[in-house]
């Protein structure tokens, strides 16, 4: 019978409890400094202390000594020559060792060939049982981790704020009266949500209709401002609501030749957006576009201008950003009152009511955890920078920021000996030229991430599957990695990078792979290069089926398996999505 492939499984649970059960005896002088066995944590039930974030705030509020790794690290000068960490073994006769050297001389073999031996490597490979460094090359020169700084992201929002947090978007107003109006405006106001979509907004609008509202008098304001909860809900920061991402869709349709094409905002609301329609329909040329977009004289409406031409075979569908979705986020919800039957008086406009208004519905996001999913399954930028900055509004108060983000990440890598110099983090995406890492320190935060039992069920599942989903679903495919790899790329100009987890059942290895100073037309091949190293990791496991595996298992049997999102979309269409 032909073998099923599972892949690899999404509740670190079931990985940490066979990893532990077990662990094998590590021979002297075997790991590099810092390679003990992870301390276990049987206090550690699965679910976090509630109090996480509020101890956090208490934190901040007395003299504390500077955490590691302030603005800016300082990073290693480059060496002309490259390192690898040499390996001692108390007995080179000991099967074990020699399994081991087999895997130092493929990874070896790898960096050796084309394309590597061209570029600036650095890797690590560690056992997760007892942290045993298997192979470590460049490991603690820094590198620019790409969007693998999107693991260090949601790692920290896991850690800080569960992965129950949930993001609210609500409505006041006055309370209804026995006819169920509401004499004058509401106020809708949100929290940062980047999960929030049409389909939310039209949840809000249901919930108000529930609860017998037929009429608004007024309008629907809103002015996308935080909150401060700590001082009587004053308005103290901008992007508050955003709605689709910050996105809108226009779609172009032909009609006959020579004449002017159909041009349509989706969702269409007049009360906040207008097209300016400049486009020809022609036949036998390709269809060029152009997008412009301006705010009317009175600040409100959005005026999109679409010029140029439109083959008459075919639509066309653009995704466009805008910088603020606050009176996109009230237009949609006032169309979804009036959809669901609630009269609306006014129009829609910059504004906002008391702090102490009634609350008449509220809509909370989806779970932390699913966010992250997003942020780290399809390499979303805008999605991991609102993350990213959410975080560090919620441990120190709105609004959240880039630097309040990179003081959460200081909070959970200090307490692991991340020193000073050890890695420079200035946003949630990674996109930029500024973010730096250390191959071995990243993969110490992995292994931490994979004992930790109130962060690992969720971290895990947010990481794409290779050959299954997210940004590697086409990496691994036609090889014995299928569904065997939990993993975060990184890609940028220059730069490829590749981390996480590789292995089934108790044996699981901990990889980060790091490469930069290439041509972009070289970037499969880098690919490549690394979908090796992990093939070779893989070997390494399977070298060692034969023996009896923690936990009662049979060589070679699967984990269970995980559901897996089937998507590989990078979810920021805009551009600038990235790996």
């Amino acid at each position: 019978m032909e073998e099923v492939r599972r892949p690899l499984v999404a509740c670190a649970l079931c990985w940490s409890l066979t990893a532990i059960g077990a662990p094998r005896p590590a021979p002297p002088n075997r790991s590099r400094a810092g390679g003990a066995a992870h301390p276990r944590k049987p206090s550690l039930a699965g679910a976090k202390p509630p109090s996480r974030v509020e101890q956090a705030r208490r934190a901040t509020a007395s003299p504390r000594a500077p955490v590691a790794a302030r603005r800016p690290a300082k990073e290693t000068p480059p060496k002309t020559d490259a390192q690898t960490t040499a390996r001692v073994a108390a007995d080179p006769s000991d099967p074990h060792e020699q399994r081991i050297q087999i895997l130092r001389d493929r990874l070896e073999s790898v960096l050796r060939d084309l394309p590597l031996r061209r570029t600036r490597v650095g890797v690590e490979v560690m056992a997760a049982t007892d942290g045993d460094v298997l192979f470590a090359h460049n490991a603690d020169r820094l590198f620019n981790p790409a969007s693998n700084t999107k693991m260090l992201t949601t790692a920290a929002a896991l850690t800080h704020l569960g992965g129950d947090f949930r993001y609210t978007t609500a409505l006041y107003g006055a309370e209804p009266d026995a006819a169920g109006v509401v004499h004058g405006d509401v106020d809708l106001r949100g929290s940062g949500d980047p999960s929030l979509s049409s389909a939310d907004l039209a949840d809000l609008a249901r919930a108000v209709a529930e609860r017998g509202i037929t009429r608004i008098d007024g309008a629907v304001l809103v002015d996308g401002r935080f909150r401060d909860r700590a001082h009587g809900g004053a308005s103290v920061g901008e992007q508050a609501l955003i709605l689709n991402r910050n996105t809108y869709a226009v779609r172009v349709r032909p009609t006959e030749p020579k004449h002017a094409a159909l041009v349509e905002i989706e969702p269409a609301l007049p009360e906040w957006a207008v097209i300016e329609n400049r486009v020809t329909t022609v036949a036998g040329k390709k269809t060029r576009l152009r997008f412009d977009q301006r705010r009317d004289r009175d600040g409100v409406r959005l005026v999109v201008t679409v010029s140029g031409r439109i083959n008459d075979r075919s639509d066309a569908l653009a995704r466009r950003r805008i910088p603020d979705a606050t009176l996109y986020a009230a237009a949609t919800l006032r169309r979804a009152l009036l959809d669901r039957g609630v009269d609306v008086g006014g129009s829609v406009r910059l504004g906002a009511l008391p702090a102490d208004t009634p609350l008449l519905a509220e809509h909370l996001s989806i779970p932390l955890s699913e966010i992250c999913r997003v942020s780290n399954k399809e390499s979303n930028n805008f999605v991991a920078d609102t993350i990213f900055k959410t975080t560090g509004g919620e441990l120190y108060g709105a609004p959240g920021t880039f630097a309040k983000g990179t003081r959460a990440v200081d909070e959970l890598l200090a307490p692991l000996g991340f020193g000073h110099g050890a890695y420079t983090i200035v946003n949630g995406s990674g996109l930029t030229h500024a973010n730096r890492i250390q191959p071995s320190g990243l993969a110490r935060l992995l292994r931490h991430l994979y004992f930790d039992l109130s962060v690992a069920p969720e971290f895990l599942a947010s990481l794409a599957v290779g050959g299954i989903d997210g940004t590697i679903r086409g990496r691994f495919l036609g090889t014995d990695a299928v569904g065997l790899v939990r993993a975060k790329t990184g890609t940028l100009s220059g730069v490829s990078a590749l981390s996480g987890y590789v292995g089934d059942t108790g044996d699981v290895l901990v990889f980060s792979i790091f490469v930069e100073g290439f041509r972009h037309r070289t970037l499969a091949a880098v690919r490549r290069a690394q979908v090796r190293m992990v093939e070779a990791m893989l070997a390494y496991l399977r070298s060692d089926e034969a023996k009896p595996r923690p936990g009662g298992g049979e060589p070679g049997q699967p984990m269970p398996a995980a559901p897996v999102d089937d998507s590989e979309s990078d979810g920021d269409p805009v551009g600038a999505g990235g790996e």
